[in-house]
């Protein structure tokens, strides 16, 4: 037998998987079972085991049964039976001592999270290829598909920590190492299973270390949108200063002028209206804002806000969803090509509308409630509001305290 045949891996992060050597061990169809369920806790548990009361409490804890004592002598023996069934019996078994339970194994028991706490201690004394490992072994929240259950919500809730804690020690020294393409993929990572401003920062930070500008700006628009339509918030001032600083980057990045304006070009004509991201639209509206001044036109700015039928502001976050999906199209169909829109939280949108007068604005807005009204959202409508572009309009729009008339 080789050696890696002669240990037994258990992966708990991310998924459930049991392997010996390459052979992947199935022992339920589900991974919800009770039985399962009992020797994920015997595994995590160790040498330790688990007491008889514990386990009641662990496999029960969703509601009283009559006999639970009886229930937990059931499960175990289902759970040997299925250790049975798949050829383990010879290699684990289930054993009962002082009124504990215990998992035994002839041979050595390797369990992922236990590995990834101990490469990370060694990391945070200083083996940074340590502290990569224990991220390359962090592959999700532990034991995902049992994330209501009490136990492992606390389990689990330390080693995100810990592994937030693993990143942000891994980027601290990449940095200052300047090892920015090795740093790359271990933020995106992060911010694939957890979104957060945090690990959108250093991999804005890492793609414009590498002059990936294109990617950078990419990354940011894409963020923005995260944030507007599933958190119903606004970048903050600091995501907003990354973005100040990928422009000049961007454009000294050694191209030709022709190359330059080849960039700003749209990548695809369209016959609608500029739809852009949040901090993109406040510096249209200041350049709007300034021409105006010298070209004596005029141009407003509208929000529409998602109402339920009373007119009230909706609380339903799926519902929301997918009435700002249906409004945010209408709006693309309804704006003239040089009009300019965004979504500015997650149940609401800005216009910018340049050469025009209010009754062209209530005009535009009848439009948009016409496309609305082909494929609308059962139970929601939309209002609007509308504000001459000026200095007052702007500072609302800075301050963010622009709240729609009833």
């Amino acid at each position: 037998m080789k050696q890696q045949d002669e240990v037994f891996w258990v992966r708990m992060l991310g998924d459930f998987v049991l392997r010996q050597g390459s052979r992947v061990i199935r022992l339920e169809r589900t991974s919800n079972t009770k039985a399962l369920q009992a020797m994920q806790v015997l595994l995590y548990q160790g040498e330790d085991g688990a007491g008889r009361d514990t386990l009641r409490e662990v496999l029960y804890e969703s509601g009283p049964v009559a006999d639970p004592g009886n229930n937990l002598k059931v499960t175990v023996s289902n759970l040997r039976s299925r250790l049975r069934k798949a050829g383990l019996d010879q290699i684990v078994s289930i054993e009962y001592r002082e009124g504990r339970y215990y998992l035994r194994s002839r041979l050595p028991v390797r369990l992922d999270v236990r590995d990834f706490e101990q490469a990370l201690q060694a990391g945070q004394a200083g083996d940074t290829d340590q502290l990569l490992q224990a991220e390359a072994l962090y592959r999700g929240e532990f034991l995902p598909a049992l994330s209501g259950t009490g136990w492992v919500s606390v389990v689990a809730a330390r080693c995100r920590e810990e592994y937030f804690a693993c990143v942000r020690l891994l980027a601290s020294r990449l940095a200052q190492a300047e090892q920015w393409d090795k740093l790359l993929p271990i933020v995106t990572r992060a911010a694939q299973r957890y979104f957060t401003e945090e690990w959108q920062y250093l991999r804005l930070d890492c793609l414009m270390q590498l002059q990936r500008y294109d990617e950078a700006k990419q990354v940011f628009e894409e963020a923005a949108g995260v944030l507007a339509e599933k958190f119903g918030v606004r970048p903050s001032e600091r995501m907003v200063q990354r973005l100040r600083q990928l422009q000049p980057m961007a454009a000294g990045a050694g191209e030709s002028l022709d190359q330059v304006a080849g960039q700003l070009e749209e990548k695809e004509a369209s016959s609608g209206a500029y739809r852009c991201s949040y901090p993109s639209f406040i510096d249209v509206y200041r350049i709007c804002s300034r021409m105006l001044e010298r070209s004596g036109q005029s141009a407003y700015m509208a929000m529409c806000w998602l109402v339920d039928p009373r007119g009230g502001l909706l609380e339903d976050s799926a519902k929301i969803a997918a009435a700002a999906q249906k409004l945010d199209a209408a709006i693309g169909r309804s704006l003239r090509r040089g009009d300019t829109y965004t979504q500015y939280d997650r149940d609401r949108f800005l216009l910018l509308l340049v050469g025009a007068n209010r009754e062209d604005c209530e005009t535009v807005c009848s439009r948009i409630m016409d496309q609305y009204r082909q494929t609308p959202e059962r139970g929601v409508s939309f209002q609007h509001s509308v504000v001459m572009v000026g200095e007052s309009a702007l500072e609302m729009l800075q301050q963010g305290g622009w709240q729609p008339n009833s």
